[in-house]
């Protein structure tokens, strides 16, 4: 069954905001009033910025969170370190800026991260749609023992 074009688009247009958003950074001078007054160390956007990109990725390949797919995380973790290794030869060509192979290991532990939250997000999901199912209560942790 073919995805309409509008739920391709409702998948892809995040990956490719979130894509936009690191080159943006990415291509900023050093010393300018953007990274300035960014609100994080440069350790946490990296690995946010990737950690949210692996995620949307992840979405994107597997089509939403109904189910675990090994070959979408996989797919996302290496689409984001690729994408983080672009970024670095990228920041070679911005004055003031230079590659960091430290900044591409934080960016695949955020993705690697994302992975691992999706497999939680799938799970949790999977549980409550078993327990709907089943006509049980869906409990959400109080008053349990």
């Amino acid at each position: 069954m073919k995805q309409s074009a509008k739920h391709l688009l409702s998948l892809w247009s995040p990956v490719l905001a979130q894509m936009a958003l690191i080159f943006f950074f990415s291509a900023q001078p050093a010393g300018t009033p953007v990274l300035q007054k960014f609100p994080f160390t440069a350790e946490i956007g990296h690995f946010g910025g990737y950690a949210l990109l692996s995620l949307l990725l992840y979405r994107a390949l597997a089509g939403g969170f109904r189910q675990w797919s090994t070959r979408a995380a996989v797919g996302a973790v290496l689409c984001a370190v690729l994408y983080g290794c672009s970024d670095e030869l990228h920041q070679y060509f911005v004055p003031g800026r230079e590659p960091a192979w430290s900044d591409v290991l934080v960016d695949g532990a955020g993705a690697a991260a994302a992975a691992g939250a999706c497999r939680l997000i799938v799970y949790f999901r999977e549980k409550l749609a078993r327990a709907r199912a089943e006509g049980r209560p869906v409990s959400h942790g109080e008053g349990e023992e």
